[in-house]
């Protein structure tokens, strides 16, 4: 498959590198942004705010990419809020009002580390009762965890993000095709503490977006990155 829309492809490129910061946490980058940006919160939760970084304001775009292409796996359950959060294949449906702010650890049996079937039942309705009680809980202790549920194999790549740009302007509103953001956008993207294997095939790419006006569309290289 081509990468015919430059821009989408280009937020698809950038949402790697959000992916990159959220899976490692320990690297000097993410430090950096969540003591500047989101010392309280996640960065799936960090708020807009004010006197940003382009890179910043860039990587926030890109989080709605993130947030669509991705579910959450149950491990701890600290860090998955019950209802904000797709951890369920469906939504969520209360049976009153309730624990819709709270932990999924909430929903989980203190000494037995499995769920609460009674606390379970008494919130949700049945189908999602279903759903809560048939996620498989680990035997020991272990975090929550991001995966990308766009492909069969759950792991990120640069082609099933572009999948996912694509909606995520159209529902935005936002242009396709600007040569002033998607000039920006690249320089976000060398701004990271990104491999030089990967900004090379970057650099590449990025020239080859003018490309785009020619029959053939961009070359056949841009297309194998994942």
């Amino acid at each position: 498959m081509g990468f015919r829309d430059i821009h989408a492809f280009n937020l698809a490129m950038l949402a790697k590198q959000a992916w990159r910061l959220l899976n490692h946490q320990n690297s000097l980058s993410f430090r950096v942004y969540k003591a500047r940006y989101f010392p309280n919160v996640s960065f799936l939760e960090a708020e807009l705010g004010s006197n940003l970084s382009y890179v910043w304001r860039s990587l926030l775009k890109v989080r709605e990419i993130i947030l669509a292409g991705a579910r959450w796996k149950v491990g701890s359950g600290t860090s998955i809020n019950i209802m904000g959060h797709q951890w369920l294949p469906r939504p969520p449906c209360l049976r009153r009002e309730g624990p819709g702010s709270l932990k999924v650890r909430k929903l989980m049996d203190e000494e037995t580390k499995q769920w609460n079937r009674a606390t379970v039942t008494y919130w949700f309705k049945r189908h999602t009762c279903a759903d809560i009680l048939s996620v498989p809980l680990p035997n020991v202790q272990a975090k929550d965890a991001l995966v990308w549920k766009v492909n069969k194999s759950n792991a990120f790549s640069v082609k099933s993000a572009y999948s996912v740009a694509p909606r995520m302007l159209h529902h935005s509103g936002g242009d396709h095709s600007n040569t002033a953001n998607d000039r920006r956008t690249w320089k976000a993207v060398w701004s990271l503490n990104t491999p030089p294997k990967v900004l090379t095939a970057e650099g590449f790419c990025q020239d080859s977006s003018k490309l785009l006006h020619l029959p053939w569309g961009v070359n056949k290289l841009c297309s194998q990155i994942t």
